[in-house]
């Protein structure tokens, strides 16, 4: 509560008062000229200047020695573990305990109280999820690189660097049909509407097998992929530094 009111400020001053403004994505840019048309605030020079992933360590071996998602974010209404969890609900009732497990990496966050009662609550599901509320860069770099998928199904991203994290490990993605994402990766993930609960679980259950099919194709794409990088960032920043007035 109230932070709405306060990040409005936050861009109306940056709009004003700004020579030039740095944004992660085209996207961002997109909804900060949306925003500025409806406020009728002029929009500075700008530019989109993707962020590139961090280098992880060299991974471990399998830490669950069975198939595994992975969801990487805060657990807060936007990321959308509440779909997930329901999924994973009518997983375990399908498959016992030979469905797969899902790995939540992230801190609880707000208004996520529904989210932690079911994590808490729900024997059967406790089973099949681990919440891991801190994570170190070695075990996120184990965790990515055996999952069977990283899970994206957030409502909204401005950019969505779990994305890139898991693409540049070499992890297929499964991810909502959000503009920013296609701008970051094209067609290399598998895309769904977030709401659609079904196709998250046959999705996962194809992924989920040993021979996976639709997996070995994203992993074929994947080797088109090219991770932004700090330097190509850098140089466009610096392009653009050089000729604010």
């Amino acid at each position: 509560p109230g932070e709405l009111d306060r990040h409005q400020r936050r861009m109306d001053a940056a709009l004003r008062i700004s020579r030039g403004l740095i944004a992660n994505s085209r996207e961002t840019l997109k909804a900060l000229q949306a925003y500025a048309d409806k406020e009728g605030l002029p929009v500075p020079p700008a530019i989109a200047a993707h962020l590139a992933p961090p280098i992880l360590p060299s991974p471990g071996s399998n830490p669950l020695g069975r198939p595994y998602f992975v969801m990487l974010g805060t657990i807060e209404p936007r990321k959308n573990h509440w779909m997930v969890l329901q999924v994973w609900r009518q997983l375990i009732e399908k498959h016992g305990m030979d469905a797969p497990q899902l790995v939540i990496v992230g801190q609880r966050g707000w208004e996520c109280e529904n989210v932690v009662d079911l994590l808490e609550r729900a024997e059967h599901v406790r089973e099949h999820v681990i919440e891991l509320p801190r994570c170190s860069d070695a075990q996120l770099a184990t965790y990515l690189h055996h999952a069977q998928a990283l899970l994206f199904p957030s409502f909204a991203e401005g950019y969505g660097l779990p994305l890139v994290e898991a693409l540049s490990a070499g992890t297929p993605v499964i991810a909502s049909e959000l503009p920013v994402f296609k701008e970051i990766a094209g067609d290399i993930p598998d895309y769904l509407d977030p709401l659609d609960g079904l196709g998250w679980l046959s999705l996962i259950e194809a992924y989920s097998a040993t021979d996976s099919a639709v997996r070995d194709a994203q992993k074929a794409r994947m080797r088109q992929f090219v991770p932004p990088s700090w330097q190509h960032h850098f140089e466009q920043v610096d392009a653009f530094l050089d000729k604010l007035p």
